[in-house]
């Protein structure tokens, strides 16, 4: 029996989170190997009762303790753990964990991480002393292989792989439209999903809410539902009446917070995502659905580019407006199977390389 301990943003209602370490725990399944997981939670009743594993809280220092000391391979990731956009003390807490983990003599994987942005002169040593002591380093995007070298990364084995939620597959169609029926949305007319989150470094600030209501009282005056999907459950629900509450035109909002492959499966019914969280696009991607990206952080940047969709604006620097919105729909709409072809073409080579995180888990564990 091998103990693997997962840390990870886990058990705060993050839809891509929680997408990553179900696709991590169905990938250990399918090596057959005898593996007992347990995972780090904020909540451990939650990741128990949703992913039948042991779950231990994050920030208990004790229970963690003995994690560590019971475990045999200790895995980072997925997600961008090693950042201090932020905060220092969370970039803190993840690199103690790997710390402690290889004082202990356990094997570490750094696992389909994305890497900054890390602006603290201090705290990018802070990585490349600690990072540099794991066993095996995957990344979900270049980069962050970038940005490990020019932290100074350069010891352990590194490859660029992809998100591990583009080996999961969605929940039945018919679940999608248990759903929608239960959430009240219409299926008449083409339904345009929209998963925003807050951002309070928008350039424009509030700009971005009024903008965003004005683009989709358009879409659906041009003959669509909006549907707003959120992503991180209740703080995604709140932005998402925020721009609702500005708009003059009737849509929806999912009430609920439902499970990654049940979002995927929802996902795969729109007609087009205009997405904020990098695991919308991810989804939408998976479902061949075509998408638009509003750009906030650069793993959004850098999955947009690699899939060949294309991005609203990046509200770091420019300003969002309805007009482009709906612009760039219509664009879309009007080659619309060139798109989705498109999308199938760039997303297949990203599930390949999304398996290879398993592949080099497995050999890991294969050696304690």
């Amino acid at each position: 029996m091998t103990d693997l301990l997962i840390t990870g943003y886990h058990g705060y209602g993050n839809c891509g989170d929680e997408a990553t370490l179900l696709a991590i725990k169905e990938g250990v399944e399918k090596m057959n190997l005898d593996v007992r997981i347990t995972a780090l939670s904020y909540d451990p009743k939650f990741t128990e009762k949703e992913y039948d594993i042991k779950a231990v809280r994050k920030f208990d220092p004790f229970r963690v303790f003995f994690a560590l000391l019971k475990s045999k391979v200790v895995l980072s990731g997925g997600g961008t753990l090693l950042q201090d956009v932020t905060s220092t003390r969370s970039l803190l807490y993840y690199l103690g964990i790997i710390r402690a983990a290889k004082l202990m003599g356990k094997k570490v994987m750094i696992y389909a991480n994305g890497i900054g942005p890390v602006t603290k002169e201090k705290n990018r040593k802070r990585i490349c002393k600690v990072v540099n002591k794991a066993d095996v380093i995957t990344l979900r995007e270049d980069l962050s292989l970038n940005d490990l070298i020019s932290m100074g990364v350069t010891k352990p084995p590194t490859y660029v792989t992809a998100d591990p939620a583009f080996n999961l597959r969605p929940e039945s169609e018919k679940r999608a439209l248990d759903i929608l029926s239960f959430e009240g949305v219409p299926m008449d007319k083409p339904i345009i999903g929209v998963c925003i989150r807050e951002w309070k470094k928008a350039k424009y600030g509030d700009d971005f809410i009024r903008e965003m209501a004005i683009a989709c009282d358009g879409l659906i005056r041009g003959g669509n539902t909006v549907l707003f999907i959120p992503m991180q459950y209740k703080e995604d629900i709140e932005i998402s009446k925020k721009v609702r509450d500005h708009m003059e035109e009737d849509c929806f909002i999912l009430s609920r917070s439902y499970k990654p492959k049940e979002v995927m499966a929802v996902i795969g019914r729109m007609k087009l995502i205009l997405g904020m969280r990098l695991h919308s696009l991810i989804f939408g991607s998976v479902m061949n659905v075509p998408m638009l990206g509003i750009i906030y952080d650069p793993k959004v940047e850098y999955y947009l580019r690699i899939l060949k969709m294309k991005a609203v604006c990046d509200i770091r620097t420019e300003r969002l407006t309805g007009a482009e919105i709906i612009k760039l729909s219509e664009n879309l709409m009007a080659k619309y199977d060139e798109y989705k072809k498109l999308l199938e073409e760039t997303t297949k080579p990203l599930i390949t390389k999304a398996k290879k995180n398993d592949k080099l888990l497995k050999e890991l564990i294969k050696k304690t």
